[in-house]
């Protein structure tokens, strides 16, 4: 398992799937072979500057704060100075050896977090254990308008009587002192031990120099858009927002002094950025499969590392809507409300032909929600949603879906039925396989639109997919990228009351499948993950979102970088600090 991709901050983020690069093989098909590391003996450079480029057809949104920010390009754009709080191994783990590191007590039923003296804001200030408590505060506070406050973080001791405005404080979180902060937990779960908890947070945020602005203005300070801290190997210099920053070594940094003397991050467009790459204007691609690896893997300068992610790309399904509460219900007059039709959809998608065709190896067909980068927890006897129009037609026919002169079906009530897809934008080929799906779900005579007529850039297929209006759109491609904890898709996504259940599909199986991955009986880790196998099974069966590929996390670099690192965990904190360049 993973978190291989050293992008990675903490919490879940969602970021626009986009067919081009999400569509994959099956299980039985060898993946590809990339390597975590490239190996570069000559002598580092003084004074060097980094290029580096992140291949995308949208603006980052700049919020530097995980928890206010649901933007993966922004994640990805803020690595240089954003580590993680605690260390963890390759399994996700938490481990000793971190920026602060966590003991827990499972009869008192709390966790000690203990900040090492090194580690220190990128204003010299240390972070202390208020800046831990803070983050609590800031999620759990409504007027922050942080999408990952749920019930799960309700575990924590106070929070919801915070929350709901009942306390000024979070009665759980005990400060003993600057350094130490003890959690007080309603229940100890397994999930609490590993990188992406839901309520245990690997994070910090400098009280210091934040605390004078309000919880609602957060999202839009300077302090958070302009002149953000960190505590990891770089801070700051400049930001052109949107587009580029530029960042210099944090004297601060309680980590490994960095090797460069600057780091200049660009957005390039995935249609231009293996060009650019080919071309020598970048030392460093993230998000390589989205440029085109094709583009760039017999360039004998280049460099591609990476492994294959916990993360993968789904079609969703919109069966309800969030009530004023905010808790999602489920709409049955909904056309999608119905399994068949959900079915049907993904058996008239020719998933496993495009990744074989398109991916260059860089994908591979999913048979379940759960990556097989989670080890024993993925079901791989799960059976894909393999591309066969003759099921599909069949599937429609028997539920009385009945197809008109047109060709397409009407609903089972005789009522016609048109669905609508959201569509982030994509580039050629990605507009092409998503034009070649609607194509094919006109063959069993489903009628499919775009939302709008249009796909929409990033930033918008964002909120119109978060936004609480009823009935806008039945279906979107979407991908997850998640956090090496195995039951942090379901825990964060998936409850009724999660902000990223986007499709608002609840039911009580559901819920009693989440509850029992962190239930005291799942310190039993064959219990725990027969309990995963029958949620997986369940959510494959219902189809309420459809697994379509698991992707790799794949950064070229030229022959130049040195120290690069895909894979941090048990070596290292942040591979930002041993990054180089030589002649």
């Amino acid at each position: 398992m993973k978190r291989k991709n050293f992008l990675y901050r903490m919490a879940v983020m969602t970021t626009v799937g986009v067919m081009a690069t999400t569509v994959l093989q099956p299980l039985t098909v060898q993946a590809a072979n990339f390597p975590n590391e490239y190996v570069n003996h000559k002598k580092a450079l003084k004074h060097a500057t980094l290029r580096v480029a992140y291949a995308a057809d949208s603006p980052f949104r700049g919020v530097f704060m995980p928890f206010l920010n649901d933007d993966v390009t922004t994640l990805a754009m803020a690595s240089p100075g954003e580590v993680k709080l605690f260390k963890n191994d390759e399994n996700g783990k938490l481990v000793k050896g971190g920026f602060a590191d966590v003991k827990f007590d499972r009869k008192n039923k709390t966790a000690l977090v203990t900040v090492n003296k090194k580690t220190r804001w990128s204003d010299g200030e240390p972070v202390t254990s208020r800046d831990v408590a803070f983050t609590y505060e800031i999620v759990a506070n409504k007027d922050s308008g942080s999408p990952y406050y749920s019930s799960a973080l309700e575990n924590v001791v106070g929070v919801k009587e915070y929350h709901e405005g009942q306390a000024d404080k979070i009665s759980g979180l005990e400060e003993k002192d600057e350094r130490h902060l003890l959690i007080h937990f309603k229940e100890m779960s397994p999930t609490l031990e590993y990188v992406g908890s839901s309520s245990l947070y690997n994070d910090a945020q400098p009280y210091h120099y934040l605390k004078d602005v309000p919880f609602s203005e957060l999202a839009q300070s300077d302090k958070l858009r302009t002149h953000p801290l960190f505590f990891g190997p770089y801070q700051v210099k400049k930001v052109v927002q949107g587009e580029s920053i530029e960042w210099v070594p944090n004297k601060y940094y309680g980590g490994p002094k960095p090797k460069l003397d600057k780091v200049v991050m660009e957005i390039v467009p995935t249609s231009l950025a293996a060009e650019a790459m080919r071309a020598n204007k970048y030392d460093m691609l993230l998000n390589t499969a989205t440029a085109g690896y094709s583009k760039l893997k017999k360039d004998k300068n280049l460099v591609t590392l990476g492994s294959l992610s916990t993360d993968f790309t789904y079609l969703g399904f919109k069966v309800g809507y969030a009530n004023d509460e905010g808790v999602s219900v489920m709409e049955p007059s909904l056309p999608t409300s119905d399994r068949t039709l959900r079915q049907a959809v993904a058996y008239a998608m020719n998933v496993k032909e495009v990744v074989d065709n398109v991916s260059n190896g860089v994908t591979k067909q999913a048979n379940s929600v759960i990556s097989p980068a989670y080890g024993n927890y993925h079901d791989k006897k799960l059976k894909p949603y393999l591309y066969n129009l003759k099921k599909a037609n069949k599937l429609l026919d028997k539920a009385g879906y009945k197809r008109g002169k047109d060709g397409y079906r009407t609903m089972p009530n005789g009522k016609k039925l048109t669905l609508t897809l959201l569509a982030a934008a994509d580039d050629k080929t990605g507009e092409a396989l998503r034009a070649n799906y609607i194509q094919l779900w006109k063959k069993v005579g489903l009628k499919v639109k775009l939302y709008g007529g249009r796909s929409l850039d990033y930033n918008n297929f964002l909120k119109v997919l978060m936004s609480k209006n009823k009935n806008d759109f039945d279906l979107w491609i979407n991908s997850w990228s998640l956090p090496e904890e195995p039951t942090s898709l379901p825990n964060f996504a998936y409850t009724p009351d999660s902000e990223f259940n986007y499709g608002h599909f609840v039911s009580k199986e559901n819920s009693e499948l989440i509850a029992s991955f962190n239930s005291p009986k799942a310190f039993n880790e064959k219990y725990r993950i027969e309990q995963m196998h029958k949620w997986q099974a369940y959510m494959q069966k219902e189809a309420y979102i459809v697994p379509l590929t698991y992707n790799y996390d794949l950064q070229t670099v030229t022959k130049k970088v040195k120290g690069m690192n895909a894979k941090t965990g048990d070596k290292q904190l942040s591979f930002w600090d041993s990054v180089a360049l030589t002649k």
